[in-house]
């Protein structure tokens, strides 16, 4: 049978929860920056003799939405959370 955890035991659980929500937001925010960043240097950058470095953002930007589609993912599945 398992004990219930005291108010103290409670406490440090709900800050660890806390701290890693904090985490996960500085995740989820440096993401969306760098894709703003990576869209608006993809915006300037020429198409004619820049094709290679283009290719590269586009590859970026595509791993920074996958990273955040499982971040939405994981947000659904344990608190039932969707976008």
């Amino acid at each position: 049978m398992l004990d219930t955890p005291t108010p103290f035991e409670e406490a440090i659980l709900n800050a660890y929860d806390f701290g890693t929500s904090l985490a996960a937001l500085q995740v989820v925010t440096e993401l969306i920056n760098s894709n703003d960043e990576l869209r608006t240097e993809k915006s300037m950058t020429p198409i004619c003799g820049h094709i290679e470095r283009r290719k590269e953002i586009m590859v970026e930007i595509r791993r920074n939405e996958q990273a955040l589609f499982i971040v939405a993912q994981l947000q659904e599945m344990n608190l039932g959370i969707s976008c």
